[in-house]
């Protein structure tokens, strides 16, 4: 519980990694740096994974420069940690009499009892603090190792030699939990404090939010990969989609169909206007979406000579065909002789890539450069860039080149493409895969290279710091200042629970409506529960009792207009159900006639 009066925001990721990079972790810990600047306000990165590599690494980003050292680091098993639970105790460590140390890249420590080795230490200075990997040798057959972080025990790992392993999670030094993994398959979770054993991990980290998560946090989801965790957490909660829910040929995935409208929280944000209108077409979500899209902080550097073509991104080639690039410049290379094209970015695909340029033999003009950690140097020293991409949430990579006036040429997917490049003007927006049209657009920029750059600065206007600053500090102002509450002893329920609707957030609006009708049907109040079950409609549109309900309750009210709306709306929605009623209910045969004549 927060009890210092400042605004907890809780960022949620599945784990930290040297792996686990891109666009959308990047967008993640920018919003938390901006969050982390905000008056009273505690940020806190909710990693969903637990051990001395996750601490390692998000030492490492704050090392960087890349997450704001004012960021807490807590695995959902610290965050969620039970309190007043006695938890089992540590191992216990072996006596010894006598230890010898070795120095080396590692320092090793053997201890040792009566001459015999008991336990070895192998001591690692990382970004994080020291940390020391003690493996225990006084019990023959048994491999047992726990690791530290500045004698702060983290994790252990206990192999049993017939494929199964054993992993214990401990939190200030008592063990919370046990993953039991056969040749790498889960097995089982038993959770100590919780006195169950669980056969998923999804099913585990859903229980430790329902019982112990800080109900006065305000808590970002991104992406589909960590909402399955939103419905059991009872604080205020944030959806941010990136593009991980479509498919590459732009639909939405039927599994993130279901979360997105199961999902009960207070907002669900997206980075560009085009993704809201697809969303509020297609999908029946219950929060309110608001745009909020992304920033970039990168500078141009000043006065350096612009001479060749660029792609900066993953070379993970099913998002990101850049050997369709390669196919279309060596098409046209020979009418740009004096341009090459530099291909930045590490990835599975390198290999490819390569094989590709050795194919063609223009390895003297395709050039993998790899990885580079100063994306604003390459824009600022291209002519312009190509992009291709199957799918794009966003494209922070497209709105940094055009900061650094560097035109872009890019697919027409969903959805930053078609909100950042202005065909004709700042870049070129191509059918995915036409090879054909991508050399043609890298002549038409490449030989009007200036007026396409002149169009860059005023497409990225919109995006500036402040204006992201601004819209996050709005959102985070609104949930807070609309905090719900209830009171449960006040004397007019019905009353109480319509004042309170009107802050709820949707994971508790069907329960007030339920309460809310009952109280109107005890006192008949037809009106009340006409309006209760006219909401019901909109927070259940697969259920037909709502409006069913409101057929019946318009027409008791004489209201009969909005009876034949409901009609037609369960005709709709439900045309077998609605047979039914009309052959069940003669008496409505009349206006089923108008609803037909509205077809």
């Amino acid at each position: 519980m927060n009890t210092s009066g400042d605004t907890h925001i809780i960022c949620i990721l599945p784990k930290l990694g040297a792996s686990v990079g891109g666009g959308k972790i990047n967008a993640v810990f920018t919003r938390m740096n901006l969050l982390a600047d905000r008056e009273a306000t505690q940020v806190t990165l909710l990693n969903l994974q637990h051990g001395c590599n996750q601490a390692i690494a998000f030492a490492e980003l704050v090392r960087a420069g890349i997450v704001d050292a004012r960021i807490a680091h807590r695995s959902i098993y610290e965050l969620c940690a039970p309190k007043g639970v006695e938890p089992p105790a540590p191992p216990t460590l072996p006596n010894w009499d006598d230890a010898k140390t070795s120095n080396g890249t590692k320092d090793r420590t053997v201890y040792l009892r009566d001459g015999v080795p008991v336990m070895r230490d192998s001591v690692e200075h990382t970004t994080a603090g020291v940390m020391i990997t003690r493996h225990l040798l006084d019990t023959p057959g048994r491999d047992l190792r726990l690791k530290y972080i500045d004698d702060r025990l983290i994790e252990s790992r206990e192999a049993f030699g017939d494929g199964c392993v054993d992993k214990v999670v401990f939190v200030d030094g008592h063990p919370q939990c046990r993953t039991r993994r056969e040749n790498g398959a889960l097995v089982e979770i038993e959770d100590y404090a919780l006195g169950r054993v669980f056969k998923d991990e999804v099913a585990h980290q859903r229980m430790l939010a329902l019982r112990h998560f800080p109900e006065d946090a305000i808590v970002f989801i991104d992406g589909i990969t960590s909402a399955y965790l939103s419905r059991p957490i009872p604080a205020r909660k944030v959806l941010f989609l990136h593009a991980d829910h479509r498919s590459s040929s732009g639909k939405v995935v039927p599994r993130s169909r279901g979360l997105i409208e199961a999902f009960d929280g207070d907002a669900i944000i997206t980075a560009t206007r085009v993704h809201k209108e697809r969303l509020e077409a297609e999908v029946a979500h219950k929060a309110p979406i608001r745009v909020i899209p992304h920033y970039t902080d990168v500078v141009e550097v000043p006065n350096t000579t612009r001479k060749d073509i660029c792609t900066v991104s993953r070379l993970e080639l099913t998002g990101k065909p850049i050997h369709q690039c390669i196919e279309a410049f060596v098409r046209v290379m020979h009418l740009i002789p004096g341009t090459n094209y530099l291909i930045y970015g590490s990835g599975q695909g390198a290999a490819r890539l390569q094989q590709l340029i050795d194919h063609h033999e223009c390895g003297d003009r395709v050039i993998l450069m790899g990885h580079t950690a100063n994306a604003a140097d390459v824009f600022s020293r291209s002519l312009f860039s190509l992009a291709p991409t199957i799918t794009e949430g966003f494209g922070l990579a497209l709105l940094e080149a055009l900061t650094c006036n560097c035109p872009v040429i890019t697919y027409d997917v969903d959805y930053g493409p078609r909100e950042l490049i202005n065909p004709g003007e700042n870049g070129e927006l191509l059918q995915p895969g036409d090879i054909d049209a991508i050399a043609a657009a890298i002549l038409k920029v490449h030989g009007d290279r200036e007026r396409y750059a002149a169009g860059c600065a005023a497409s990225v206007e919109p995006y500036s710091f402040d204006r992201y600053k601004d819209r996050y500090h709005r959102l985070i102002d609104d949930l807070v200042a609309n905090r719900f509450y209830f009171d449960l002893s006040a004397r007019d329920l019905k009353a109480e629970a319509l004042r309170a609707l009107e802050k709820a957030p949707a994971q508790h609006r069907d329960r007030l409506l339920d309460l809310y009708i009952n109280q109107c049907h005890l006192s008949r109040d037809l009106g009340g529960m006409y309006d209760g079950f006219q909401q019901k409609i909109a927070l259940h549109p697969r259920d037909q009792r709502p409006i069913v309900r409101c057929i019946w309750l318009s027409r008791r009210l004489g209201r009969l207009t909005e009876c034949r709306a409901h009609l037609a709306l369960f005709a709709q929605r439900f045309p077998g159900s609605h047979a039914d009623f009309v052959a069940r209910y003669p008496d409505f045969l009349e206006l089923a006639d108008a609803v037909d004549g509205l077809a």
